[in-house]
């Protein structure tokens, strides 16, 4: 079984990962794929030095806050940048689930509806929650308004995604209540 997770910015796409993850899924993050590819890829970083210089770059490491500040608000950079990573985070989570076929995998996806990746997988799963507890989320971790208007508007709209999803968790309330939310899902997908 293969499941694709989307949703919005700060709808809790993580939180619901580690739940399938705690369920005994296989789980992989886009995000933290990216976050592992610019940490750690030497051609990524000679591509981004290549492009930018050591404005991108702190302390030797490549300063993320520095690259989506050029990228949120230059659509060619941004199309630059997916060029460069999206293809090597699409090969990791297939190379992935071409060693474990028979495992059951959660693959989180910002932009699956966008990248039209849905035909790839079994069943697709969106985290929605409403647009003023996606802001306080967003300021908790540092974003400033503008920052989180940028991202929204690179993205489908949550609504879209909503729409297109086979299922939809919706995380407006309490944690226990995004548990047993997906908690059911799981058991659902389980016996289907």
């Amino acid at each position: 079984m293969k499941v694709g997770l989307t949703g919005g910015i700060g709808c809790g796409k993580s939180t619901v990962v580690g739940l399938f993850r705690e369920a005994g899924w296989r789980t992989i993050e886009s995000d933290a794929v990216v976050r592992e590819l610019l940490a750690t890829d030497a051609e990524v970083q000679t591509q981004l030095r290549a492009r930018w210089g050591d404005a991108v770059f702190s302390e030797g490491a490549v300063d993320r806050r520095a690259v989506a500040a050029r990228v949120f608000g230059d659509e060619e950079a941004l199309k630059w940048l997916e060029a460069l990573l999206h293809p090597l985070v699409r090969a990791h989570w297939q190379t992935a689930i071409e060693q474990a076929p028979e495992a059951c995998w959660l693959v989180e996806i910002p932009l699956l509806f966008e990248k039209r990746l849905e035909t790839l997988f079994d069943l697709t799963v969106c985290v929605a929650s409403p647009p003023d507890v996606v802001k306080d989320r967003m300021v908790a971790r540092g974003y400033t308004g503008a920052e989180i208007a940028q991202r929204r508007e690179r993205q489908m709209p949550l609504e879209e995604k909503m729409q297109r999803a086979d299922h939809l968790i919706s995380n407006a309330g309490s944690l226990e209540f995004l548990k047993r939310q997906t908690t059911r899902l799981i058991e659902q997908i389980a016996t289907a």
